[in-house]
């Protein structure tokens, strides 16, 4: 993600980061153990350090919002039962 373009579109980052907490990802950490001067509170040495790979589930409701705005008829919640209701509801003011 260091490429300049993205980085000069904040929309596409918003978008780009939706979507990949929507479908989950994987992120790596790096844990580390110092040793630390007690007095000056200075970083003396690293005695453990370890990478630790981590998987973030998907988002249940990153995926709602992303697929409701990219694809509004099919995952609106509006059901098809309403609008059925709604055209018998138009159809008996005119009787």
């Amino acid at each position: 993600m260091k490429d300049k373009d993205i980085d000069s579109n904040p929309e596409k980052q918003a978008e780009d980061a939706l979507l990949r907490r929507a479908l989950g990802f994987k992120q790596k950490e790096i844990h580390s153990e110092d040793m630390v001067d007690k007095k000056t509170g200075e970083q003396l040495e690293i005695l453990k350090r370890r990478v630790v790979s981590k998987e973030v589930a998907p988002d249940v409701r990153a995926l709602l919002f992303w697929l409701k705005n990219r694809c509004p008829k099919r995952w609106s919640e509006k059901s098809q039962q309403d609008d059925y209701d709604l055209e018998l509801d138009e159809n008996e003011e005119s009787l």
